[in-house]
């Protein structure tokens, strides 16, 4: 996170520093801001583009006005905590800014209050997400910036070297892997195509998978996935369906943006996401469908090879016919959004998309065909729209179902 801070000639950057001590530390450290002050006298030589992109920017004194029209910095966000005239300053800047038709806003208060507003969402800060690989190539754009993540969010990302997870895949046990296969296979309606030996691989690669996330103490992890089908002849589609359902959020293919949604969808809402791909669109209706998915989120499951390889152990789920909530939060900064609501119509199967598919009674068409946030999608069960609209309107642009 960057916050500009503006004052005036009369005073220095030394006394921004000991005026406003408390409340610039408690910016550096909960917050994770990088501090960058600016004097008046600057006005006519500041050069705009060498200035950092501020997310906020932090009103130190009166007399600022016309170093922050010749600055214009894209955000409207304005700290003013009312010291030294600075409050004065804050709504002269925000008419100018709605004269000039760009949106604002002044943040007052009491350092606690400010901090509150402006800091790091703490149901994210100090999250710790483990990159098993690179995204899929096919993954053009869907990354996000690493860097602006862990500033303004607080979450850190950590490269896992798909090599340790394919020795770990050898290093465990078969009496381990067979236990677990066991399991799954007594939970499961049927299994279609996948062998014995299918389920035992499968099985080891979530008890590799799950090693490595308690290893590196990861709270989320993605994977790139077909990588282990290449390499180890099985898919992760079990892994990951597992590890959600035991509070680690795990998404495939590498997609940071899905992830970070499904990330916030559990923190949020507390509640385990599906990761879908929009597989068919009417006028009316929407289908979504993967080839993994929590095993919670279902009614039944049966087990089935992975749809596009035709390899290892991939899920189809039975979800219920209930409300859900349809969630994207994306762009490489995470500064976009979409959700909206819709219920379950039905639940169908056909070979011609990934194994686990769903149906909802709502057009998408208008936002997918035109405005959509990359290709994966989540979904959560329940009506979570005005909590997410909440908590993302604070940070991100919304966009609208009705967009065309």
């Amino acid at each position: 996170m960057n916050i500009l801070v503006l004052r005036s000639s009369f005073q220095t950057d030394e006394f921004v520093e000991k005026e406003y001590a408390e409340l610039l530390r408690r910016l550096r450290n909960e917050c994770h801001a990088e501090i960058t002050i600016v004097g008046d006298e600057q006005v006519e030589t500041v050069c705009t583009p060498s200035l950092p992109q501020p997310d906020y920017v932090m009103i130190a004194t009166g007399g600022v006005e016309n170093l922050f029209k010749r600055i214009m910095p894209p955000t409207g966000k304005l700290i003013a905590d009312g010291r030294n005239n600075s409050l004065a300053a804050a709504l002269e800047i925000l008419t100018y800014l709605e004269r000039q038709g760009k949106e604002g806003q002044i943040i007052h208060g009491t350092n606690d209050e400010i901090i509150e507003t402006v800091g790091t969402p703490s149901l994210l800060a100090g999250l710790r997400i483990g990159l098993f690989g690179q995204p899929s190539d096919w993954l053009i754009a869907s990354g996000v910036d690493r860097d602006y993540l862990l500033d303004r969010y607080g979450v850190e990302t950590i490269d896992i070297d798909l090599l340790r997870l394919i020795d770990g895949i050898k290093a465990i046990p078969q009496t381990d892997a067979v236990k677990v296969a066991q399991t799954i296979v007594k939970r499961s309606l049927d299994t279609i195509e996948p062998s014995c030996a299918d389920m035992v691989e499968a099985a080891k690669a979530y008890l590799a998978i799950k090693k490595i996330c308690q290893e590196e103490r990861l709270d989320a992890m993605t994977i790139r996935c077909f990588d282990i089908v290449k390499t180890c002849s099985t898919t992760s589609c079990l892994a990951l369906a597992l590890l959600n359902d035991e509070d680690i959020v795990a998404g495939c293919e590498g997609d940071m943006q899905t992830l970070m949604s499904m990330l916030l969808a559990k923190r949020l809402c507390g509640e385990e996401a599906f990761m879908a791909n929009p597989s068919n669109l009417t006028d009316h209706s929407a289908m979504l469908a993967h080839c993994t998915i929590p095993l919670n989120l279902c009614d039944d499951m049966t087990i089935r090879s992975h749809f596009e390889s035709g390899i290892g152990v991939a899920i189809q789920g039975m979800l219920p016919l209930t409300d859900y909530t349809i969630f994207k939060w994306g762009g490489p900064k995470l500064d976009r959004y979409f959700v909206t609501e819709a219920k379950a119509v039905e639940t169908p199967y056909s070979d011609h998309f990934c194994r686990t598919q769903i149906t909802l009674d709502v057009d998408l068409r208008p936002y997918l065909l035109k405005h959509s946030i990359g290709n994966h999608h989540v979904i959560i069960q329940g009506r979570h729209a005005k909590t997410i609209k909440e908590f993302m309107d604070e940070y991100v642009k919304p966009i609208s179902l009705a967009e065309s």
